[in-house]
């Protein structure tokens, strides 16, 4: 199997933007409208994983501020996971950030996403609150200094 991946600091493709709403609501449910939100906001970076011109994986994330980068959409097909998709997607979006002059990385998930939970912590993430959405959902926030 060959996996390829692919960068955007903008809007990707219309193809590559419709494969990543339907793989979102597919995992997460809802409406999947993330693309209005993303455009809104400065130093936008997208990666996908691609297999047979497929998008089997997403990152999705943007500036919070100029110091702290916020990771806020991913996911990687069932079909697709245990390849190390997720883990790649995430070594490159930290590296870019590295050299952005990100000094952190933020990111949100719930303890029913315990994969994505375990993946944040091994690799260095530090539990730092949690809040309760609009929804009245528990989510965990991480961050994750850069300089180490």
């Amino acid at each position: 199997m060959n996996i390829s991946y692919q960068k955007f600091i903008s809007e990707p493709p219309k193809n590559i933007v419709e494969e990543i709403t339907a793989l979102h609501r597919e995992i997460f449910g809802g409406p999947g409208h993330w693309l209005e939100k993303l455009n809104s906001q400065e130093h936008v970076l997208v990666y996908v994983a691609l297999v047979n011109g497929q998008v089997a994986g997403y990152k999705i994330g943007y500036g919070l501020d100029g110091q702290t980068f916020y990771s806020w959409l991913g996911g990687v097909r069932p079909d697709f996971r245990k390849l190390g998709i997720a883990s790649e997607l995430m070594r490159r979006q930290h590296a870019d950030l590295k050299i952005m002059g990100f000094e952190a990385v933020r990111t949100k998930t719930m303890n029913k996403w315990r994969g994505m939970l375990l993946l944040n912590i091994q690799t260095g993430f530090d539990v730092v609150a949690t809040e309760i959405d609009q929804r009245g959902q528990l989510k965990i926030v991480l961050e994750k200094s850069l300089d180490t």
